[in-house]
Parts: C-alpha cells; structure tokens; sequence
C-alpha cells in the first residue's frame, strides 16, 4: 500500500507546478519551484531509508522514479533562481512552457522505461546494474541536474548583494549539500554500476540536514513572502486538550519506563496521578485568572503583536451599536477593555462639550464609586496640556524628558493616589473628549507599545462615536428651534395680515366713520381679524406643522369674486379686474384658498402701492384634470435671484420691511390643496402667479 502511495505523491508534487500559470513574475516561479523542493526533499530521504532496510524490486523502481522527479525539481529551482532576479515576464513563461514540454517528455520515457524495460538485479547486499541499462542513464540525468544547479547557485549567490546574501546564507549551503550528496551518490554508481545499502542511510541523512537548512532560510527569513499565522482562537481552544494530552504522554512514559524496569505502579498512586490530573484541568477551565495569565503568555510570547487588534476593534464596533448616550458609549468602551487588557484598574474621564468645563471621571473600579468627584481633570492640568501633544503619559517612562518630568512631579499624588500607570488620550485629530487610565497589570509585566496602540486605537473610535452622538444631539436641538421658529413665523405672518388690515381700518375711519356701509365693513373686518386670532390660537395649542384641509366642490369664479369683493372692501384703493366666464367646478377648502388669494392680492398691493392694478384670470389648463388660476399685477415684478423657487423659501424677500414667510406660507398651503403654484415676471411689466387648481372629481 505505501508504494502507490509514494508514486502518488511524487507526481503531485511534480504536478504542483503547474500553479505557476496563474503567476506573473520570476519571484513568485522561485516560490513554487522552492515549495516543491521542500516537499521532495524528505519524500525521496524517505524513500532511501525504505529501500536501505527492504530490498526489493518494485522499491527500487520506486526510488529511480523519485529520483527522476528530484532531478526534474532540482533543475526547475536552480533555473528560477537566475528567473527571480529579472524583470522580463514574457521570458520567463517562455522558460515556464519549456520546462513543462520538457518534463512531460522526461516523466513519460521514464515511466515507459521503468514499466517494460526495466533489468535489474537485486541482491540482500545491494543493486547492480549494467553500464547501458536503465539506471545508468538515470544516474547521468540526476549528476546532470545537480551540477546544473551548483552552477547556477553559485549565479544566484554572486548576484545578490551583501544585505541579501545573508537571508538565503542558509538555502545555499543546504543546497550545495544537496548536489554534494547526489552527485557523490551518482557518481558511485556510474563508476562501480551498484546501489549499497550503506549509502542510501547516508544519503537519507544528507538529504534531511540540508532539507532542515533550506526550511530553516525559508520560514525564519519568510523567502516565500507569505505570512502563515495561527489564530489566538485556535491556540486558546487547543490549550486545554494540549494540558491533557502532555499531562497523558508524561503519564504513560512513566508507566512504560516502570515497566521496562519491572516496576509496578501501585493501583492508589496511579489512579492518584490520574485524579489530579483532571483537577488541574478544572481548575484551568474554571479558573479566569489562570485563563487570562495563560492568554498573556501566548500572546506576549507566540504572537509578533500583544493583541489581535481586529477582534478588539470589532468588538467595540458592535458595543457602540445602538448607544444613544455619553454613559452608554463609555460602558462600552469600558465593557471592552475589561475583556482585552490584562488589569483591573480601568478609569475613564470624560469632557462636556466646552472643553474648559474640564473632564470628569465617569467609569471607575468599584472602590472609587463614591470618589469621583474627587479626581476632577481641569482644562489647565499640567497632564491635559501635555496629553494635547503626546500620544501618551507612562508614569513609568524608561527615558522621559523634561515635560515629562514636570508632569510627573506635578501628578504624582495625583497618581499614586488612583494606582494609575499609564493614561492614553481619546481624540479625534485635536479634539480631546477624554481619557483612559489604567493602574498595573496583575501578570507584573510593562506596559509597552502594544498597549499603547490598542487604547489609542480604541480611544479613537471612542471619540469618534462621542463626537457623532453630541453633532446628532445638537442637530436634533437645531431642528426643535427650526420647528418652533417656523411656527412663529406663521403666527407672526398671520398676527401682521390682522394687523395690516386694522391699521388700514383705522387710517379710513376718521372720513367714513358715519357711513353704513363702512360700519358695516368695519364689523365685518374686525370679525375677520377675530377669526384670525382663533386660528393662531388653535394652530399653538396643535404645536403642528401639518395643513389639513376640509376639502369642498366651490364653483371657482363666483369664489374668486368674492374674494375679490371682501379685499376691496379693506382696500378701497386697489383696482382688480377679473376674466371667467364660463363656470368651473373645482374641489378644495375655501378658507386656505381664500387665505391664499389674500396672501397675492395683498403682497401685490404692497408691493406697488397706490394705483396698483390687478387682473385674474381662470382657463383650463392643457392637463383635463386642472384649471389655471393666473395673478397679474403692474408692480415692479420680482427680483432675478429669487426666481423661479428661491422667493418660495423661508425669510427670502427683497420687500422692505418683509418677512418673506407670506409666499412660503402660500406655497405649502397649495401644496396641501394639491395644487401647484409658479412665479414669473409678466413680459408686460409686474409679477405673474400661475396657481393649477384640480377639478372636482380629481381628489380623492
């Protein structure tokens, strides 16, 4: 069974290859060509030590096919070596394809060779062989293949520069003991045509010292440039299983020795070591202390970083997930240092918004919850100003300056008095909001850079998620007053149409004061201010910005008639002529339309004054479902810059003395009608409205 299974994996490792399709330049051709020799190396030593204790026939054709799979290894490497160190991609498919012709060439005469053509004559003592027989020719194509490679390493060795030359010192001599071995071994044997089994033992062990050489160069100076890395994870799920594998091993070495030695152990003390073995093994699951110094080992020890600093950043990412406070955000923080550092002394301060108001200690052990208060950070500390400028204060620094120094002294109550250690600022470019004190670590060990980093980056974060909570908060606080400003505004504008219309009223009363008529305007405008007063009042008791409208069929001329009567009526002096005859039929609610045209028709008025002249106007529009109101006036027309939406817009107006709310106001009003309204200026002179009105029957 193990011979197929050799042939097998002789012929993948030759077929592994072919991976170099994928691959674009001579480095990477080298690293494949250097993987195959790592892996054919110890097979064919293997192979060796088999056939040195068991001669036999098919073991040796197995050993002549490895050999040609070496050779045809061993030659690929020594050519990618020259490969590595030039630039030219198209040259080196060219030698990839050629290797590949060749190859399949020299794989398929071997195999016809060693299946129909193979004579050879094995001894207990040895292989013997003819001088024109298959081996022979072998033997020749293997010296031929490991005198090429000398060759080109010693190329290779000359074409590197000092500083390189001592990453590959290593491969090269492990190589060169490899072309030593093999071209000694096939030098034996074209000269004496016999294989010794002395030789293959020896030959194994060459091979295996330089394979370790060449697998030494290779991972300690990392010539695949590739990063193989073993997951904390997996190192702190197997450390269990590890315990109680070494803790078995060590009990049944002793078990074995005793036997060898014909010792009995006693049925109570072994039974005794077993039990205590499964305590130490509850006592490591069950205890955290053990676990979290046993995590510090590994990872101050098998890892080229202290923390793995992915997982603690996405932890923290997922803790600040659904925080809608400044307390939240620091538990979180908080929560995560706790589970990554290797201390329990964990404090963190926090800043208000206005940094002078200083920073208050907000997360502490449980034997500072009552003392809080007394660890105030003000702005002007001596450690908040030199936290502004460093990235760090260690209370240990092996090699501080002069500001440090005067911090130290200056904090050093402050310090002792915490069990403080180290604090790390958390900022955001020059946004300071806070920072994270930690006291000493209970494994007894420095802090270093790793630590540094880790709270540097989490302080970050921290800030970054501090600072997006309190802009969120002030934008919130920013649209309540938008809110509440766009409510004044209504009622400011409606309280200032009341008023105009009482002033207009007064400023006419001391000449028509006796007329009927005019009492009888008077009451009625009085009533209507009356009214509008209801409106405001109800509209703050609401504290809502929503328009609903109580919709109606209004036959739309006799509507605008009306209106036209009513504004008259207020002002006397406004001359307003109207065009439509025909009867239009349209659904909406008379009052917000009616506000509407008194909106136009005043904001007309006093636009132009004295002598201002207005014409309405009502035709179907090109859309069967909508009608179009039209207001003309010869008033000065509207400014360029507020045409054709921006005079729409809250306080935009070139009115004096406006408030430019009354055409917003107007806006959202028709908009709620469902309706549309435009503003142009009027080729003839003065503004153009254009309101599109639905017909009845076209709102649901």
């Amino acid at each position: 069974m193990l011979i197929p299974f050799f042939y097998t994996l002789n012929v993948l490792i030759l077929l592994a290859g072919l991976l170099g399709f994928r691959q674009g330049s001579g480095e990477k051709y080298f690293s494949i060509a250097l993987v195959q020799s790592l892996l054919v190396l110890p097979l064919l030593a293997c192979e060796y030590l088999f056939l040195a204790y068991s001669y036999e026939l098919q073991i040796v054709q197995l050993v002549l096919f490895s050999e040609i799979i070496f050779g045809l290894i061993w030659f690929s490497l020594a050519l990618r070596m020259r490969q590595a160190t030039q630039d030219s991609v198209r040259d080196v498919r060219l030698h990839f394809l050629a290797e590949i012709i060749f190859g399949a060439v020299s794989m398929s005469i071997a195999g016809y060779l060693l299946a129909f053509h193979s004579v050879i004559l094995v001894f207990d003592n040895g292989v013997l062989f003819q001088a024109d027989s298959l081996i022979y020719f072998f033997n020749l194509f293997v010296l031929a293949a490991v005198l090429y490679s000398a060759w080109r390493l010693e190329q290779f060795w000359r074409s590197l520069d000092k500083a390189r030359r001592w990453e590959y010192r290593f491969l090269v001599v492990g190589s060169y003991l490899v072309c030593a071995a093999m071209a000694w071994a096939s030098s034996y044997r074209l000269t004496y045509l016999t294989i010794l089994p002395k030789h293959l033992q020896l030959l194994s062990l060459l091979l295996f010292s330089g394979w370790i050489m060449i697998a030494y160069e290779v991972f300690h100076h990392r010539l695949l440039q590739r990063r193989i890395i073993v997951s904390r994870r997996v190192v702190y799920t197997f450390v269990v299983p590890s315990l109680l594998a070494i803790y078995l091993t060590f009990l049944g070495i002793i078990s074995l020795l005793m036997r060898t030695f014909g010792l009995e152990m006693f049925f109570v003390l072994k039974w005794l070591f077993v039990a205590l073995g499964f305590v130490a093994v509850g006592l490591f699951i069950c205890s955290g202390r053990i676990r979290r110094r046993t995590h510090f080992f590994i990872s101050r020890n098998f890892y080229a970083n202290k923390y793995e600093y992915r997982d603690e950043w996405l932890a923290l990412l997922q803790q600040l997930q659904g925080a809608a406070s400044d307390a939240e955000v620091v538990k979180a923080l908080g929560e995560v240092l706790a589970g990554c550092l290797y201390t329990k002394e964990i404090m963190i301060w926090l800043g208000a918004g206005n940094s002078s108001q200083g920073y208050t200690l907000v997360f502490t052990p449980e034997k500072l919850q009552n003392k809080r208060h007394e660890f105030l950070l003000s702005a002007n500390d001596p450690l908040v100003n030199y936290l502004h400028s460093h990235a760090y204060f260690n209370s240990d620094e092996q090699e501080p300056d002069e500001s440090w120094q005067e911090v130290k002294k200056a904090t050093a109550p402050f310090f002792s008095s915490l069990g403080l250690k180290i604090i790390v600022p958390m900022a955001i470019g020059t946004q300071l909001t806070g920072f994270i004190g930690l006291g000493p670590e209970y494994t007894g060990a420095e802090y270093g850079h790793d630590d540094f980093d880790l709270l540097t980056a989490l302080g970050s974060q921290t800030a970054a998620a501090l600072l997006a909570l309190r802009v969120a908060e002030e934008m919130a606080h920013t649209r309540e007053q938008q809110a509440w400003h766009r409510l004044s505004a209504f009622v400011l504008h409606d309280i200032k149409n009341a008023a105009t219309m009482l002033a207009l009223l007064q400023e006419n009363a001391p000449a028509h004061i006796h007329e009927p008529e005019f009492q009888q305007d008077m009451l009625e405008l009085v009533d209507d201010a009356l009214k509008r007063m209801g409106r405001v009042e109800q509209r703050l008791s609401k504290l809502k910005d929503e328009i609903k409208p109580s919709w109606q069929d209004l036959e739309l001329n006799a509507f605008l008639r009306n209106c036209i009567r009513s504004i008259k009526k207020k002002l006397p002096s406004l001359q307003i002529t109207f065009a439509g005859a025909k009867t239009i039929q349209v659904r909406s609610d008379p009052e917000l339309l009616g506000s509407v045209m008194e909106n136009l028709l005043l904001n007309a008025y006093e636009a132009g004054g004295e002598g201002t002249l207005i014409h309405l106007e009502t035709d179907k529009h090109d859309d069967a479902h909508q009608v179009a109101l039209k207001i003309i006036d010869n008033g000065p027309g509207i400014a360029i810059e507020l045409l054709p939406d921006a005079l729409f817009e809250p306080f935009r107006t070139n009115k004096d003395g406006g408030s430019g709310i009354g055409l917003w106001q107007v806006q959202r009003v028709v908009t709620s009608l469902q309706a549309t309204i435009s503003a142009d200026n009027n080729p003839d002179g003065g503004a153009q409205f254009v309101i599109l009105l639905p017909l009845a029957g076209g709102v649901e």
